[in-house]
């Protein structure tokens, strides 16, 4: 074979290879586009759902300014036929990292404000979680008592623990939006500010919090530090 006879050759090998390359990436994006197209679609609806939440950053911590908020750090959001739904905002997230189970109370069970209405464990840990006003439990969410991990994966929407109907509406008056966010970031730095006291050493990073923080506390401190901040 002469060496033109070879370049010939190699060139139309080449030529080939190229254009079966070029055709494998086009079957890779084909098949690419729907799954890629629904990704965008399921990103654009969870950008849609925290706006319609208020979701917001304060001090490294998620706050969804949409709903109203309890001292003990249980958020309160407006249902149909004059109900709510609770659940429990981060910074209560972060006294309770890792939940192991949850306990709920049972439809029709009256709460009073302040009181015990749900258990939450986190290992060996329990703490239990006050109701944020009085009133009617009317439904419960057992996809958390399933998976407690939806206590942190989807807090503000998913990780709801029980519905009620309030006695009044003076669940009204509690913190929302602007107001939420100032008392919000209060409590941050309050918690912050504690943490530090009881380890003896700086529990934030760069003014955020170290999530595993409270798991450096003995029982005796974990429970003074939710009696603190989940009991209002």
């Amino acid at each position: 074979m002469t060496p033109l006879e070879f370049l010939q050759v190699a060139g139309i090998f080449l030529a080939g290879l190229i254009v079966r390359i070029l055709a494998f990436v086009l079957v890779l994006a084909v098949c690419a586009l729907p799954i890629l197209a629904a990704w965008a679609l399921w990103r654009a609806f969870q950008k849609l759902r925290d706006r319609r939440i208020g979701l917001v950053d304060v001090d490294g911590l998620e706050l969804a300014e949409a709903h109203h908020y309890a001292a003990g750090h249980t958020w309160l959001a407006r249902g149909a036929r004059g109900t709510v739904r609770v659940g429990l905002d981060e910074i209560a997230g972060r006294l309770l990292h890792g939940p192991t189970s949850v306990t709920l109370p049972r439809p029709g069970t009256v709460l009073a404000a302040g009181l015990p209405a749900a258990t939450v464990s986190c290992g060996g840990r329990s703490a239990e979680i006050p109701a944020p006003v009085t009133g009617k439990v009317v439904a419960i969410n057992p996809a958390v008592a399933r998976k407690p991990a939806l206590l942190e994966e989807s807090r503000y929407r998913g990780g709801w623990l029980f519905a009620m109907k309030p006695a009044t509406a003076a669940f009204l008056t509690l913190p929302s939006g602007k107001l939420a966010r100032a008392w919000f970031k209060d409590e941050t730095a309050r918690l912050s500010h504690a943490l530090e006291t009881e380890l003896g050493l700086l529990a934030a990073d760069g003014g955020e919090l170290v999530v595993e923080a409270p798991a450096l506390l003995s029982e005796e401190k974990w429970q003074r530090l939710v009696s603190q901040f989940l009991k209002g």
